[in-house]
């Protein structure tokens, strides 16, 4: 049946807003929603919906949103119109329209504000170059809201800029360790980060070192027991006998170190457990303190692959690590598998890196 002519006459008189807000919602359930209407239909309603769009009242807007956003016949430009109006009105379209392109989300995630973006983040699927803007872009809420949605894909480097938010940000990092299809690039960016850290305390040192000779050998001579504040090895291990027993033991051969680091973890002495691992590795225990009960697990996992401790022993650490910091099974889950690929030769050298530098 075609458009009655006489009809819309009739809901086109009243040209207030409130008006143009009952027209758009009659033709609304007309057109899209009662019946099937035909091409000519069609391009008549949307001329007057464009017509309208620009007086209607915000609520009457976001009525018709919620209906154009499911529905496969609304033009283009109408949908653009939609997604670019005030956040209550552009919602439906920016979260559910198929018909937005990724030029177009990514034009509207560059031009937009931060409400916008929070839609856009809460799409069934989001290509890369999507994502890549969104995150660039995008405030905290935004970056939650993307790594928690499943359908959302992210490109190396994107990963790699999410888990640099991650590294202060606890929250986008327990949401980042819950999804698997990022574990094998998260670890990958882990490792890199790591690299860095240890490259910029390297060249830190150097620095400092060089600043010393500069300013003459009496600062690099060594220093007394009188005025050396850090305990000498064996001074510390003397503050801890059950440490010092172990160290001798794993040493003589009566134990393993993954038994010793088993017992420890399992009895939750995390400074001993500290000490323990210190000592082997040639680390300041302080340091290895430090990366145990840190947020990401980067840091302690390489320690340990360095070491050559099992994935049963390096287990009971994460559970240890899971006590303290309270978190989820995920992350548990995520940083046992983590450790899988934590390579071995890399961690090595890493340890012996440090050593070299204590050593220094």
């Amino acid at each position: 049946m075609a458009l009655d002519s006489a009809h819309l006459d009739l809901l086109a008189r009243d040209a207030s807003t409130a008006g143009r807000g009952r027209l758009l919602g009659d033709l609304t359930r007309l057109i899209l929603i009662d019946r099937d209407a035909d091409e000519t239909e069609l391009e008549i309603f949307f001329d007057i919906v464009r017509a309208i769009l620009a007086t209607a009242a915000a609520s009457d807007r976001r009525e018709f949103a919620e209906v154009a956003a499911d529905h496969r016949r609304v033009p283009h430009d109408v949908i653009l119109i939609l997604a670019e109006d005030e956040i209550r009105v552009a919602e439906p379209v920016l979260q559910r329209s198929v018909d937005l392109t990724d030029l177009d989300l990514v034009a509207l995630a560059e031009t937009k504000g931060d409400d916008h973006r929070l839609a856009i983040a809460a799409r069934v699927s989001l290509s890369g170059a999507v994502t890549e803007v969104l995150v660039r872009h995008g405030s905290d809420a935004v970056l939650h809201r993307l790594g928690a949605n499943p359908g959302a894909e992210f490109s190396e480097e994107t990963v790699r800029e999410l888990q640099d938010h991650a590294e202060t940000d606890e929250d986008l990092f327990r949401i980042l360790i819950e999804r698997p299809d990022l574990a094998d690039v998260l670890a990958r960016c882990m490792r890199d980060t790591l690299r860095r850290i240890v490259e910029k305390s390297r060249r830190s040192h150097e620095t400092a070192v060089a600043a010393a000779r500069a300013s003459g050998p009496k600062i690099l001579d060594a220093p007394s027991a009188e005025t050396d504040s850090t305990p000498p090895k064996a001074a510390r291990l003397a503050d801890r006998p059950d440490v010092a027993r172990l160290v001798a033991r794993i040493r003589s051969g009566e134990t393993t170190l993954d038994a010793a680091v088993i017992e420890l973890a399992d009895a939750d002495h995390h400074a001993d457990l500290a000490c323990l691992v210190g000592e082997i590795a040639g680390i300041d225990e302080s340091q290895v303190l430090r990366v145990l009960v840190r947020a990401d697990s980067v840091g302690i996992a390489t320690v340990a692959r360095g070491l050559g401790i099992g994935d049963a022993a390096y287990a009971r650490i994460v559970e240890l690590r899971q006590r303290r910091l309270k978190f989820s099974t995920g992350q548990a889950r995520f940083e046992r598998e983590h450790y899988g690929r934590v390579d071995a030769e890399e961690a090595r050298a890493m340890i012996a890196n440090r050593g070299r530098r204590a050593r220094a």
